[in-house]
């Protein structure tokens, strides 16, 4: 039989412990629990159907830009005047710049300003601190989109990783500390 200790105050010198009575049973782990209470991580599906919305808003917003400076270009290039044929291939710049702006800028923009992009307020999705649960700056919202970068280079693995994290994190949640949970 085991042996309670003495009542009253330990003796002169000896550390004070305080432990916490066992159970004997704990709750299992559960993987939908996010990263406060009450708030579950978003499922892999509606992170993927936001994405694709996303990816599509950017393809509309591409064809939008160089269907503009084709217009723009062809107008100039039917004239003779080499000055105007100048200005076709500015223009042509100009709209391959404003598209590599837009596509830097699109989700960083999006995650540090409410934590959705539009497919992900579509799909009911945030991204957050995986910390605390808190809004994520403009900081480690680029570092999300090296991560993208970086997942795209390995073959997707660093989305599929999804799917093996007890937490749901890919690997540009892990780069950035981010998670995404059910908004």
């Amino acid at each position: 039989m085991a042996q309670l200790p003495p009542a009253g105050p330990p003796p002169a010198g000896q550390p004070v412990t305080t432990q916490a009575p066992a159970t004997g049973w704990e709750a299992p782990y559960d993987a939908n629990l996010g990263p406060a209470p009450g708030v579950r991580f978003a499922s892999p599906g509606a992170r993927l159907g936001g994405y694709i919305v996303d990816v599509v808003i950017l393809f509309v917003v591409m064809v939008i830009v160089f269907a503009i400076a084709g217009v723009v270009g062809v107008g100039a290039a039917a004239t003779d005047s080499g000055l105007l044929q100048g200005t076709a291939i500015i223009v042509g710049v100009l709209a391959l710049l404003v598209y590599i702006l837009w596509t830097l800028l699109y989700f960083p923009y999006f995650w540090s300003r409410g934590g959705q992009t539009p497919g992900m307020r579509m799909a009911h999705v945030k991204v957050v601190r995986d910390v605390d649960g808190g809004p994520i700056t403009m900081g480690p919202a680029f570092l999300r989109l090296v991560g993208y970068w970086v997942n795209g280079l390995t073959f997707y693995i660093g989305f599929i990783w999804i799917l093996v994290d007890k937490r749901r994190r890919g690997w540009h949640d892990l780069i950035a500390g981010t998670c995404v949970i059910e908004a």
